[in-house]
């Protein structure tokens, strides 16, 4: 008992001498609870009016242990089903409001979708789906919101060449009430359109579309073209091969559209599957991508704490030069590898497919989703998150009321000895609202807490020596319990870092 109060005591003294134990600004991966089954294609934000949610689409058929058909949403703590979900592949989403409220837009190959018959597009609006008119003839791969000069409108791009009763080459425009081509829309022998965005090169917004097309409007283009309301215009010469992915970024010299895909060359210049348009001429992104299939998925934008970064994702294992694996991250300036990447345990082909930014409760994270399944030497299932400045950390995760607790701590040092201590003294101001000799816990017994301090070494999820970077601990089959927690590092007679206190509900 005396080793145990003498422990605390020195706690508390330790975390008044050093204020930066309690955080460091490490950065690190984290798992979903308990991630999909197969391929996520989609990720979106949205607030369906029950709280903003991560929204993820694909292949699957089960998330986090719970049955939901290629659509399924995250709040945070527990994946949901969105009713029946779809019949087929859901491969592009996007948030847009046509004059009645905002609205979750999907788009993929289902003609299915909550129970309602919508051919590859459909509108979620609150928990009811709609279709839009009679939909796209085949698939939809790209969405995204453009304003013509008309007004603002969902703009849909993919394999199909009929939209409603119009054809439409690959391209059309959905304003709420019916569907219009863009013009003759793009064409090529095999053409497709993945990729829409918004970009005002110095002579206003316009729509900028890239996929596998030679065509658009009759205009002589490679890949990706321009379109401003009424006319299709050329981006130079363009690239060499298909373009998959489309985002605006601002590197430091002001935005610029980037281009991802696979091709060498844009514009005339090498470029290795990325390369940035800045409204008059193109530029390589030195050393670009490489590697595996050489292919960029998706780009997209985070600020881990360093500055707004892009980020992008695909099939690849090189980035600039350095080992990147599906994932890297540029600062306009340099490459840097994203906590060791992501990849496939099955030795398949490893890859992102989408990617979006989340405030999961515990800060703004980077999600990523695609076909891999370990993530910064973490076992996953086909989503993780990413982010820094949070330190070690314990996190809980229940996929359903009912099922299995899982509880991880990542962020560690391999080797060093780590305390995980629970308190069933809920503190009446919140999780972390105790005194800093509890290291934020609450008791009004403290014999727990002490029983769990003087555990033996080697006691499961109690006192461990990390064996990796991270670890995983369950699952623990519970009746509804609530308790707050906190994670330490204690290792050579010295407090380490402390994680945040976190309170973990059991239903």
């Amino acid at each position: 008992m005396k080793t145990a109060s003498v422990f605390l005591a020195a706690a508390l003294f330790l975390l008044a001498a050093d204020p930066s134990a309690s955080a460091q600004g490490a950065c690190s991966w984290s798992s979903g609870a308990g991630g999909a089954d197969s391929l996520v294609r989609a990720l979106a934000v949205f607030d369906d009016g029950t709280g903003t949610a991560l929204f993820a689409g694909g292949e699957f058929t089960v998330v986090g242990g719970v049955p939901a058909n290629r659509i399924a949403r995250w709040d945070g703590n527990y994946w949901s089903p969105l009713w029946s979900g779809a019949n087929s592949s859901v491969s592009a989403m996007t948030v847009f409001d046509d004059g009645t409220g905002l609205a979750l837009y999907a788009g993929g190959s289902f003609t299915v979708i909550g129970g309602v018959a919508a051919n590859r597009i459909a509108r979620r609006t609150g928990l009811v789906w709609s279709s839009l008119g009679s939909g796209v003839d085949s698939t939809v791969s790209a969405l995204a919101v453009f304003d013509d000069g008309t007004g603002p409108a969902i703009y849909a791009g993919g394999t199909f060449t009929a939209a409603g009763a119009m054809a439409a080459l690959h391209v059309a425009r959905w304003d709420g009430t019916s569907w219009s081509p863009l013009g003759s829309g793009v064409s090529s022998s095999a053409a497709s359109v993945s990729a829409l965005a918004v970009f005002d090169g110095g002579t206003g917004p316009a729509l900028y579309v890239g996929g596998t097309f030679t065509s658009a409007g009759g205009v002589v283009v490679n890949n990706i073209a321009r379109w401003d309301g009424s006319t299709w215009s050329p981006l130079g010469s363009g690239v060499t091969g298909t373009v998959r992915s489309l985002k605006v970024y601002d590197d430091g010299a002001g935005p610029a559209l980037y281009v991802g895909g696979t091709f060498t060359s844009a514009g005339g210049v090498f470029a290795s599957n990325l390369a940035s348009w800045d409204g008059a001429a193109w530029s390589s992104v030195p050393g670009g991508v490489s590697g595996n299939t050489n292919r960029v998925s998706d780009l997209t934008v985070y600020d881990d704490g360093g500055g707004p970064a892009l980020y992008a994702g695909g099939d690849f294992s090189f980035a600039g030069g350095a080992f990147a694996s599906s994932i890297a991250r540029w600062d306009g300036t340099s490459f840097t590898s994203v906590g060791g990447g992501v990849a496939n345990g099955g030795g398949s082909t490893p890859g992102v497919q989408a990617m979006t930014v989340f405030d999961d409760g515990t800060g703004t994270r980077l999600f990523a989703g695609g076909s891999f399944t370990s993530a910064g030497g973490m076992p996953v299932n086909h989503i993780a998150s990413w982010g820094c400045g949070g330190g070690i950390s314990l996190a809980a995760a229940q996929a359903s009321p009912g099922s299995p607790l899982f509880l991880s701590n990542s962020n560690l040092t391999p080797g060093n000895r780590y305390y995980n201590v629970f308190s069933f003294d809920l503190c009446p101001g919140g999780a972390g609202a105790g005194p800093p000799g509890l290291l934020g816990l609450c008791a009004t017994n403290v014999q727990p807490l002490l029983s769990q301090l003087l555990a033996p070494l080697g006691t499961p999820l109690i006192h461990f020596l990390a064996p990796a970077s991270y670890v995983n601990w369950g699952p623990f089959s519970l009746g509804p319990i609530t308790a707050d927690a906190v994670c330490f590092e204690f290792s050579g007679g010295t407090l380490g870092a402390v994680s945040p206190v976190i309170r973990i509900t059991v239903q």
